[in-house]
């Protein structure tokens, strides 16, 4: 019989593991890094970023007092503001206001602003 201890063949995973280790080494143009840097930013970041600030007073203070559309104001602005805000929700109040031409130039300087856009962006991708 051989008394010979057996060598210690590596497990799948730890050659998968150091094939990734090599190509990372290998990696001279820095992309794969580059890649892993995005994916740390995109997973590591809060689901939600901050929230656009609606300017409620200012709309609120453009009509006049009894218009209807100071419910829709209100609306938008909880909505914005709730736990799990609804983009279908803020689109439809987005689009009522914006329909008024006293408070249409406000209402889409900002939503077509980049927070509130990145605000309904994330909204679409983690499926609130």
């Amino acid at each position: 019989m051989n008394d010979r201890p057996k060598a210690h063949q590596p497990t799948i995973e730890d050659r998968i593991g150091d094939l990734r280790e090599g190509i990372k080494d290998a990696d001279a143009t820095g992309l794969i890094a580059g890649e892993e840097l995005i994916t740390d930013a995109e997973t590591l970041l809060p689901l939600l970023p901050e929230r656009p600030s609606l300017p409620s007073e200012h709309l609120h203070a453009t009509l006049p007092p009894g218009h209807a559309a100071h419910a829709t104001i209100d609306r938008l602005s909880a909505e914005i503001d709730g736990s799990a805000p609804d983009r279908t929700s803020i689109e439809t109040h987005v689009r009522h206001l914006r329909s008024l031409p006293e408070l249409e130039a406000t209402v889409a300087n900002w939503w077509d602003s980049p927070v509130t856009q990145r605000f309904i962006w994330s909204l679409n991708q983690i499926g609130l």
